[in-house]
């Protein structure tokens, strides 16, 4: 691959990663360019509804006090990045959500075949722009009773179709420094999954 190409793909790689790098390390920052893009788009299909802010509210404190009941098992699949809200729950994120939803932004649990800790979780989270797809992938697992799911993306890739333009390796983190998200509720037949992320934020998941 000459030189031009691979700095071109690398822009594009960085600029059509950041809402989905915000969201899974944290970070509180914002890119301000996009028109906010329906939620019901997503929805549209689905029978279900995403729970409003009182019932976000009520649903975290019982996973805190009681426990959420998700297993592995139960989170098992490709989910949808549908809905955003900020760190106290006043409203959803009309920015960061549009972002998420406009890239196509997904998250794919599966078990990890390469172990033998069977809680242990393959985690590919990707987002896509025309024929281009950013892979994130790493591994997971689940802890605690609300649970927490800690996480570590150790290689990111580039792809159009089947094929890989670019593969690049991250360092794997510190215990301490890995990603997470507190684990809410799991409702609407197992269709709809809520978590609190590193930074504050709840996401909002629909099953694909």
């Amino acid at each position: 691959m000459n030189i031009s190409k691979f700095l071109l793909i690398d822009a594009v790689l960085v600029i059509g990663a950041i809402p989905l790098l915000f969201l899974l390390t944290g970070s509180t920052k914002k890119t301000p360019f996009m028109r906010s893009f329906s939620k019901e788009e997503l929805l549209r299909e689905s029978p279900y509804k995403t729970p409003d802010k009182e019932k976000l509210i009520e649903l975290e404190k019982l996973a805190k006090n009681q426990g959420s009941g998700i297993e592995s098992d139960s989170i098992i699949g490709n989910w949808k990045f549908i809905s955003i809200w900020k760190k106290d729950i006043d409203e959803e994120d009309p920015i960061f959500s549009s972002l998420l939803r406009a890239f196509s932004a997904k998250i794919e649990f599966t078990k990890n075949l390469l172990t033998e800790n069977s809680t242990e979780l393959s985690v590919i989270a990707s987002i896509q722009f025309v024929l281009l797809v950013i892979e994130f992938s790493g591994t997971g697992y689940l802890k605690g009773k609300q649970p927490l799911l800690a996480f570590f993306l150790n290689q990111i890739e580039l792809k159009s179709g089947s094929k890989i333009l670019l593969t690049r390796s991250l360092k794997e983190p510190e215990e301490k420094e890995k990603s997470f998200f507190s684990m809410i509720a799991l409702e609407e037949n197992d269709e709809l999954l809520s978590a609190r992320g590193q930074g504050g934020a709840v996401v909002i998941w629909l099953k694909d």
